[in-house]
Order: C-alpha cells, then sequence, then structure tokens
C-alpha cells in the first residue's frame, strides 16, 4: 500500500489537531515562569548520539525544571493512530504522523517563546532553515540563545539505534528505525555546516560541544565559542568523534557483540547491523 493511502486512512481533523495540540500545550507549558533575560537552548546530533543525556543535563541547570522541551519526536505520539501504524506499516510511520507533529511543535515553540519561557529544541541539526525562523523569533523576544551539539562516533550512533530499536520492540512490540542513509545525510556533511553557520554567522550567543561522559547522564563538555579550546566547533566534532572511536571498539567487544540478540527476530534491522560489523572493521586514523 502507498503511503498517501496509509495516510489517508488514518487521517485526522484539523479540529481533532486542533484540540490534541491545545492538550499538549496544556502539559509542556504548565508550571512554567519567565526569568530575564529568557534562554534558549539548541541541541543538536546525529540520531544515536545521546540528545536525551544532553538534554537531561540542561533540564538539571534550571531551577524547578523551568525549562520548556520542544521535540518533535516526542509529540509524534499524541497522534491518536501513532502505535496503531507504527505496529502495522513502520516503514510509513514518519510519513503519516509527522504533519500532525510538526505543527504541534511550531505551535508549542511559539507559545513558549511568546511566554518567555526558558525553551530548548531538539534536532538532528541537518537543515539550517529550520532553524533561521526560529532563532529570529528567539531574538525578538530577547533571548541569550545557546547551541549545543554532540560529538560522538558513527559506530557509537549506529550501536544506540540499533539498541534503541530491539528495546522499543522487546517492550511494545514494534520499534521506529532510522534508516542509515538518513543517518549519514545528517553525520557526515549536514550537522558540521549547520554548526558552522551558527558560530561563522553570529547567529547564537554561544556554540558548545560535547562528548558522552562516563557517567551518561553527564555529557564532558569539550568546546565553547567563549573559551575556544579548538579552532572552531566543526573542528571539535571532528575531534570528538576521533576520540570517541576508542569508547566505541570497547563497547563493541564488550558489550554489543554479546548481547545475545537473534538477528532474526528483527530482520528491519539487518542493513543496520551489517553497516555496524563494515564500521567496527574499518581501520580508523586515530592521530589528533
Amino acid at each position: 500500500m502507498d503511503w498517501k493511502d496509509i495516510y489517508e486512512q488514518y487521517a485526522i481533523s484539523a479540529e481533532e489537531e486542533r484540540e490534541i495540540g491545545e492538550q499538549i500545550n496544556k502539559i509542556f507549558l504548565a508550571g512554567k515562569t519567565q526569568i530575564d533575560p529568557p534562554i534558549a537552548i539548541i541541541d543538536i546530533g546525529p540520531t544515536g548520539s545521546g540528545k536525551t543525556a544532553l538534554n537531561g543535563y540542561a533540564l538539571k541547570q534550571f531551577k524547578n525544571n523551568n525549562l520548556v522541551i520542544v521535540n518533535n519526536d516526542e509529540l509524534k505520539t499524541f497522534h491518536p493512530y501513532a502505535e496503531e501504524v507504527a505496529k502495522k506499516h513502520p516503514e510509513a510511520y514518519i510519513k503519516v504522523v509527522n504533519e500532525a507533529s510538526k505543527h504541534w511543535t511550531d505551535d508549542l515553540m511559539d507559545k513558549a517563546l511568546e511566554s518567555r519561557f526558558n525553551v530548548l529544541y531538539e534536532g538532528t541539526g541537518r537543515k539550517i532553515r529550520i532553524f533561521e525562523n526560529m532563532i529570529a523569533k528567539m531574538r525578538q523576544q530577547g533571548y541569550k540563545i545557546i547551541v549545543r551539539a554532540m560529538a560522538v562516533n558513527e559506530l557509537n550512533c549506529l550501536m544506540s539505534m540499533a539498541e534503541r530499536y530491539e528495546g522499543q520492540v522487546q517492550e511494545k512490540g514494534w520499534g521506529r528505525s532510522v534508516s542509515a542513509e538518513t543517518f549519514y545525510k545528517g553525520y557526515d556533511n549536514e550537522m558540521l555546516d549547520t554548526i558552522d553557520t551558527f558560530e561563522k554567522e553570529g547567529m547564537v550567543d554561544i556554540v558548545e560541544v560535547y562528548m558522552r561522559g562516563q557517567n551518561p547522564t553527564m555529557p564532558e563538555r569539550i568546546y565553547s565559542s567563549k573559551n575556544k579550546e579548538f579552532k572552531d566547533a566543526r573542528t571539535a566534532i571532528i575531534v570528538g568523534r576521533k576520540r570517541d572511536r576508542i569508547r566505541a571498539e570497547q563497547y563493541y567487544e564488550k558489550t554489543f557483540s554479546k548481547r545475545g540478540i537473534n538477528p532474526t527476530d528483527f530482520p528491519e534491522e539487518k542493513e543496520l547491523l551489517d553497516i555496524i560489523e563494515e564500521v567496527y572493521k574499518r581501520e580508523e586514523n586515530l592521530e589528533l
């Protein structure tokens, strides 16, 4: 069945979409208060890099969790047919639910900015145009804007993608996979170009780069545009990814390869598992 037919089958009315959006805003904006100046954080990184930990790290920095976290993936689950589509038509899941979730994401962000609440937006950083309008609105409202990027080796990202998918299937009976093609579009060039633009065109106040920490809930900052530990954020990300390769290999050998998963139980991720093995076997130049 074509994804457009699936979309029509599970389409919700404009009124239902509006009502769900109002419910989302009520949930996510509840109990938030203004500060002056308000702070906006933009967390970016490839799928599987650990942005959730970076979000949690940010949340701890605000008294009483006074931060609105805007994450399109999280809002997708508010679609009334999200779980059914994920189980029956996993290949069409994103396209079916994303139209509504985009509207909910934009509206939640707009409401948070209009109220001058502290806000955090999570994304892969693939498309700079996604951020241009958002940042313009933040500037109009007097926000201090901080961009935080994850520097994680591709092997670690890919293993995290596989483990997340396997965990979802085991827990819920379905999982959302991300294709390797989509992952590499962001990992290879687009995220690096976006971070370059943020920093070199002065779009934001501070650019920071983080690696995964020894404690998963405490990412390690390796670069700030205020301190200039490296030439620029792009260089910091490239170096951080190289450093993380050693950790990735150790995790593959000690944990990932011994996790006792039968690949036939997850036929949709065979391509991903093949790529992980290929990346692990690839020789890396770790001279920094």
